[in-house]
């Protein structure tokens, strides 16, 4: 075996072990890989709608993400409300670069307090940071269940 071989069969093994997150537009069967990697409890109730479903995954430290899925069984939109930031490139999936983007122009910003505001496409996300307080959203309008204000993820 080449040393180019060895180094692209060590990459397929990384990839394919890497657990499946329930992301921003992905299915909701992953939802408990999202618990287990956040050591939290999730919990599903009914949503805003009655063709949504929201999955908490609360710690004990009081922190939680909510994930909206819709009747399809589609993550639509993600809430947090965190004492540390969570990790947004997980749960935002193939939308976390332009997150990413946006809060590099928020961080050149003046103050202790952050304030993220993107509405790119079809993604939309709203961010604040502030001492050990996390909080936002972030929704796919493509993806908002008929009748689904988005206000209501919280």
């Amino acid at each position: 075996m080449s040393c180019s071989d060895f180094v692209a069969a060590a990459l397929v093994a990384l990839f394919a072990a890497t657990p499946a997150h329930a992301v921003l537009g992905g299915a909701v069967e992953t939802v408990d890989a999202d618990a287990a990697r956040m050591a939290g409890v999730r919990r599903v109730a009914a949503g805003p709608q009655a063709n949504v479903r929201v999955h908490s995954i609360v710690r004990a430290d009081g922190s939680a993400v909510h994930e909206y899925v819709s009747a399809s069984g589609v993550v639509f939109a993600i809430a947090w409300h965190t004492r540390f930031k969570p990790d947004l490139a997980a749960l935002l999936g193939a939308q976390a670069p332009a997150y990413a983007a946006a809060a590099r122009r928020a961080l050149a910003a003046p103050g202790i307090r952050r304030h993220v505001a993107l509405e790119e496409g079809d993604l939309v996300v709203h961010a604040t940071a502030h001492l050990n307080a996390f909080a936002g959203r972030a929704y796919l309008k493509s993806l908002l269940p008929a009748g689904t204000p988005p206000d209501a993820i919280r």
